[in-house]
């Protein structure tokens, strides 16, 4: 659905990944890379624990990476906790981090039966191009 969750996936433990093609599996991949993140358990994650998540991802650990590219990912990922933080309040909730993929997911999902195919994908993909702090056109 977008990079936000190929690069949470990728610093998430490995487990059996929900169906992001369902609304179901999309709330449950998020709530679980948010469990994995939120290493305190607090139910909320610190700029520190969205940050020792991006430094263990492996995309930044790639070898094929320069230190120009490997320094431009990681400013746009950590970028991502503050467009995240839609209260400004410094902390990341699950809701927080769910609410623009729910959105898109919403708008690709034509028939609303809570699950995105192919097709959908492909005919709405303009129409519901990522909203504004996702990759992608701001919408």
């Amino acid at each position: 659905m977008s990079i936000l969750i190929f690069f949470l996936a990728a610093a998430a433990k490995p487990h059996a990944a929900p169906d992001t093609s369902t609304r179901a599996g999309l709330i449950a991949s998020y709530t679980a890379m948010f469990k994995h993140i939120d290493t305190d358990g607090d139910g909320k994650v610190s700029r520190a624990e969205w940050e020792t998540m991006v430094d263990a991802s492996p995309m930044l650990q790639s070898t094929g990476l320069s230190e120009a590219n490997r320094a431009n990912l990681r400013a746009a990922l950590m970028a991502g906790f503050g467009k995240n933080d839609s209260d400004g309040d410094g902390w990341l909730t699950l809701d927080e981090l769910m609410a623009k993929p729910l959105v898109r997911f919403a708008c690709l999902d034509a028939n609303h039966d809570a699950k995105v195919t192919q097709a959908e994908m492909e005919a709405n993909m303009d129409r519901c191009s990522a909203p504004p702090g996702l990759p992608g056109k701001e919408g």
